[in-house]
């Protein structure tokens, strides 16, 4: 994959944790958080390889705490071991083998006020954490416009979060600017039907991604990175936006990341 990326003209990517049953793995087992951890860093690290630019992003996502709860876990049980995957988070990230935490957040479907009360307060410890050791952090988020936006702000606030590190995955275009009034980054989705030629619309105060999830059961999800040049060039080659526009984008993503991959490269 990272070969076929950097023959479409990329030059830099973020790999971010898969599920640990994505791996094979047991929900809540710590041994496979490890596992999942450490599979996400030799991606990042096969990447360079082939000349890239690239950084891990490593944590557990909200659909475990869901999972765990399901499966009989107490909320104190949960929110333990979720502070633990962030406290390991740190380590790597101190360790100068990951670049941030994610993704954590909340469940995008309906999982009910207590599993979002959970993932809430799991959420604010991982800011905090992230604060600790000067981590970006990729959220997993509903999609409810200004109204997450603003939660999630709020909870930025309460931990003392950085402002410009904490990443909206998946975010909607139209909330975009309030996300980057109250300090956090929009990110996006590239392969969203519409969305791009929405963000297109607004100042480019946001980063784009292309969430491919690199899963045989859902091949091509949600774009492929080598497909984000295509896509990119065609909007200049019909107008919708010019290339200084999206040369914006590239410096919003380089400042997301520079310090943190330790590199002198000028794009990414």
């Amino acid at each position: 994959m990272a070969k076929r990326f950097k023959r479409a003209g990329g030059t830099g990517i973020i790999f971010v944790s898969l599920l640990t049953w994505s791996i094979g793995g047991v929900p809540g087992d710590r041994s496979w958080v490890e596992k999942l951890y450490e599979h996400t860093v030799k991606n990042s690290e096969a990447a360079r390889a082939q000349g890239l630019i690239s950084g891990a992003v490593v944590g557990v996502h909200p659909a475990e705490c869901v999972k765990l709860r399901e499966s009989g876990w107490g909320e104190d049980e949960v929110e333990d071991f979720m502070r633990w995957t962030a406290d390991l988070a740190a380590r790597y990230v101190a360790e100068g083998r990951a670049v941030g935490f994610g993704e954590y957040g909340r469940p995008h479907w309906d999982a009910g006020p207590d599993a979002a009360a959970l993932c809430d307060r799991v959420l604010e410890y991982v800011l905090a954490r992230a604060r600790d050791v000067g981590a970006v952090v990729h959220l997993h988020l509903e999609r409810r416009g200004e109204e997450t936006v603003r939660s999630v702000a709020e909870i930025a606030r309460r931990a003392n979060a950085r402002p410009g590190v904490v990443v909206m995955h998946h975010a909607e275009p139209q909330a975009a600017p309030l996300a980057v009034e109250l300090g956090l980054v929009p990110s996006v989705p590239i392969g969203r039907r519409g969305e791009l030629e929405e963000a297109l619309r607004l100042e480019p105060i946001y980063v784009v991604e292309s969430d491919y999830i690199d899963d045989n059961a859902r091949p091509g999800a949600v774009i492929p990175p080598w497909s984000l040049a295509n896509k990119i060039r065609r909007a200049v080659e019909r107008g919708l936006a010019s290339e200084s526009y999206f040369e914006q984008i590239y410096i919003n993503t380089e400042t997301l990341y520079r310090a943190l991959l330790h590199s002198s490269t000028d794009n990414i």
